[in-house]
């Protein structure tokens, strides 16, 4: 009646790497085979075979695969310690180049590490770690941390070279820009407040790079005014002794006053022309707003992760041997365009699908799909990025496999995070109930979106397929209700036995025997032997067993049928779905090709009962955008508010704040001129801009203030002796913080380019903004002088004295 023996089971899916057998890691329970008349039972043991030849290629792959992720993590951790390392040499470089003075800079130089030991505890005691976005906090305001004893230190240097003694100077220097210290710190602090209201991913990748800047710039601001000024009573001489008159030293010493002298000339005549000053920063501004239009959008930018994978999927009902074939002739196609040259580790190909649970993580729907995996060498190892080898194999391949569909997917776990689960970056969501109209549907999508092309013809998309498999062949099984009712049978019987008797009885009842002398666990599986079940019409034999105990044949009760249908339903919020998906094309941005999306879906209109979005990446950068502007509009508005509670009036903000929008024009030349897209991470660099821009000019109206309160300067000595006096601590701490990040900015290091545009965005919002506002502050300052209210005396705070210039 029955015979068991243990075996393996009919292959459904192939493991391959190198085109040599490969294995999955892991420990299955085993399976035993049983036949009982016409039943048998398989399954696969414990014992791990080495199906891959040689121990030696089992070695590289269990050493290769793990570094993938984990090694791409380092990497990249690693590129911005050196990042900050080399941000902070240079600014200190930078220091060293306007004080001329080693023991000066040095004194600044100390700003850097207690800064940072400071940051690590108060991340500790907030709860965060060291990644990406935290070190990235710490790369991008090491050139920052050194501003405020950069005003410290510098206004103590002046006030030494006019004579004063140390204590004097150090004392009055100190009180003299304790407020515009202040106000800095203040409002580059405040801009990264509204990213507590932010949501999603955008809240969770800045909210850590938020806190970490947020941190570092408090405590060097209690540097700033604690460590510095001690220092610069210990160690800096006083008298003219500052002032070097020979050597490198006095030679750079003169040309920084000449640079003084050109610009008090140079702001003379910009006062005396000031209508026409403004009118022309202020075309450039119009000019550099159509430079937007021109700068490519996406939700964050791509990182380079050394890897990428090859879905492939021949007709319908293809046998996994034969998706085996086409397996084998992919990895010809990878050795011929990378292997040659090195640029890959390790390739794997995994056809069918995998037995066990495993199943539910694989890619593959059926014994006709399968998935290459290709595993590069590091970044700094190729000339290539891994878009560009994807579509050298692209290109090898295309045509090559008639009747084979190839869909790439570039990056590994970071992407596929980005996704939010999505298989590309653009994904049709469609719903709809009918089968037949959802696929017509999908179909008509599927042929607009791959049409979709640029002003130049070239296609914006790529990969586009629908996520529906139709026409998978089956058979289906009729029940007649009213002849299975009278024996007694109901459809989920009818169902079970056929099943079992086909496929096994694992899939409805697995039961498990557990070897009382070895202790080794098997799965018992219960089938029809193969001779049984070889044909169509043997399905119309299998036996039902009655309440009564008579077997009755199938064909008694129902009636069998080919068909075909989809390989598998999806459902979302309780709706049948249908993924539309596609990958941007490389060199087209996502902003672009989510528009021309939208187009495709508003002029392909849906059957009636359906629906079709855009979600993906796609819809969360429209959310994002939505919140960081919203956060951009806040962080200006609380800048404001800092700046009119410290200045105690409405004008002198408003002066201020004009340098925002020059610092944008100069973040749309930047991305403009690199190429670079804008992303979530440059408009954190936008908003994070903002802060910064305003300190040139609070240094210069809030010096200009104290001239015509304490001297009793008119308006234009006053402007002219401010930007004078401070000219040299705002280009210092501009080129320390733009030096700073420069090394960020040309993106380097593995994993650089999460940070890379928000890099760029400041440098080119700080450049552009700080050379105009050393012009157009001062003429504003100016012409707002006309309607400016005189201060009455009993509001100035008492025991204050301004120090003499």
């Amino acid at each position: 009646m029955a015979y068991i023996h243990q075996s393996g089971g009919t292959q459904l899916g192939a493991l391959l790497s190198g085109s040599v057998d490969a294995i999955i890691l892991g420990v299955q329970p085993r399976y035993i085979g049983v036949n009982a008349g016409m039943r048998e039972l398989f399954f696969f043991g414990n014992e791990v075979k080495n199906s891959w030849g040689t121990l030696a290629t089992s070695d590289r792959f269990i050493k290769e695969q793990p570094k993938q992720v984990a090694g791409f993590i380092r990497a990249a951790v690693k590129a911005l310690e050196h990042e900050a390392v080399q941000g902070g040499i240079l600014a200190i470089l930078v220091i060293l180049i306007f004080l001329v003075s080693l023991r000066a800079t040095g004194i600044v130089a100390v700003a850097i590490p207690l800064s940072i030991v400071a940051t690590f505890v108060l991340l500790f005691f907030s709860g965060q770690t060291l990644n990406v976005f935290t070190l990235g906090g710490l790369a991008l305001g090491v050139g920052r941390l050194v501003d405020d004893s950069i005003v410290e230190l510098e206004n103590i240097h002046r006030h030494l070279a006019l004579g004063q003694n140390r204590r004097q100077a150090v004392l009055l220097a100190a009180q003299e820009v304790a407020m515009p210290i202040l106000v800095s710190t203040i409002t580059t602090i405040v801009v990264f407040f509204p990213v507590l209201f932010l949501f999603g991913i955008a809240r969770n990748l800045f909210l850590p790079l938020a806190l970490t800047i947020s941190f570092a710039l408090i405590m060097s601001f209690f540097v700033s005014r604690t460590v510095t000024p001690l220092l610069c009573m210990m160690w800096l001489p006083g008298g003219h002794g500052t002032q070097p008159s020979r050597g490198f030293a006095g030679w750079v010493t003169r040309k920084l006053e000449a640079l003084d002298d050109a610009y008090a000339l140079a702001l003379g005549a910009v006062l005396r022309h000031r209508v026409r000053t403004i009118a022309v920063i202020l075309a450039f501004f119009v000019g550099s707003l159509f430079l937007g239009k021109r700068i490519g959008t996406e939700f964050f930018p791509d990182s380079d992760e050394s890897q990428f994978s090859l879905v492939y999927k021949a007709p319908i009902g293809t046998r996994v041997e034969k998706t085996e074939q086409i397996a084998q002739r992919l990895e010809q196609a990878v050795d011929k365009t990378l292997g040659k040259d090195g640029f890959y580790t390790t390739m794997i190909t995994d056809s069918g699908l995998p037995a066990g649970r495993t199943a539910i993580f694989s890619a593959n729907t059926g014994p006709h799909a399968g998935t290459l995996q290709v595993n590069l060498v590091p970044r700094v190892k190729r000339p290539i990025s891994d878009v560009v080898a994807s579509e050298r194999l692209r290109s090898e391949i295309q045509g090559a496999l008639p009747g084979t569909q190839l869909y790439f997917f570039v990056g590994g776990i970071v992407k596929r995070i980005l996704n939010f689960g999505s298989a590309a970056p653009i994904d049709v969501e469609i719903l709809g109930y009918d089968l037949e109209q959802g696929a017509q549907y999908a179909r008509a999508v599927h042929a607009a979106m791959r049409n979709l092309s640029d002003k130049e013809g070239r296609p914006l998309l790529t990969d586009v397929q629908i996520s529906r498999e139709e026409n998978y062949p089956q058979l289906d099984v009729h029940v007649d209700r009213e002849k299975a009712g009278r024996l007694g049978l109901t459809e989920s019987h009818v169902a079970e036995t056929v099943l079992t008797s086909l496929t096994g009885s694992s899939q409805i009842q697995p039961t498990q025997f557990t070897d009382p002398v070895s202790g080794n666990e098997y799965f018992i599986n219960v089938r029809m032997e193969d001779r049984y079940r070889s044909h169509i019409d043997d399905v119309n034999d299998i036996a039902l067993r009655s309440p009564s105990g008579a077997l009755v044949p199938l064909a008694s009760i129902a009636k069998v049928t080919r068909s075909s249908g989809p390989v598998l339903i999806n459902r979302k919020y309780l709706q049948r779905i249908v993924d539309v998906t596609a990958n941007v094309a490389p060199g087209k941005d996502l902003g672009a090709a989510s528009a021309a999306v939208d187009r495709v879906l508003r002029d392909v209109r849906a059957p009636e009962g359906f629906s079709a979005t855009l979600s993906g990446q796609a819809q969360a950068q429209k959310d994002a955008f939505s919140g960081l502007s919203l956060a951009a509009l806040m962080a200006i508005a609380l800048v404001y508010m800092v700046l009119a509670s410290q200045f105690r009036s409405l004008l002198d903000p408003l002066v201020i704040m004009f340098s925002v929008p020059l610092g944008v024009s100069g973040v749309f030349l930047m991305l403009w001129i690199t190429g670079t897209t804008l992303s979530v991470n440059s408009f954190m660099g936008i908003i994070m801009m903002v802060g910064i821009v305003v300190s040139n000019g609070v240094l210069l109206v809030d010096f200009a203030n104290v001239l015509r309160e304490r001297d009793g300067l008119d308006i234009v000595s006053a402007v002219v002796r401010a930007g004078r006096t401070r000219l040299r601590p705002i280009l210092m701490t501009t080129i320390a913080t733009i030096v700073g990040l420069i090394p960020m900015a040309l993106g380097i290091g593995e994993g650089s380019e999460t940070n890379l545009p928000l890099a760029r965005a400041v440098i080119g919002g700080l450049t552009v903004s700080t050379f105009f506002t050393l012009f157009l502050v001062p003429a504003l300052y100016s012409i707002a002088d006309r309607w400016r209210r005189p201060r009455p005396k009993e509001e100035e705070e008492p025991g204050v004295a301004h120090a003499p210039a």
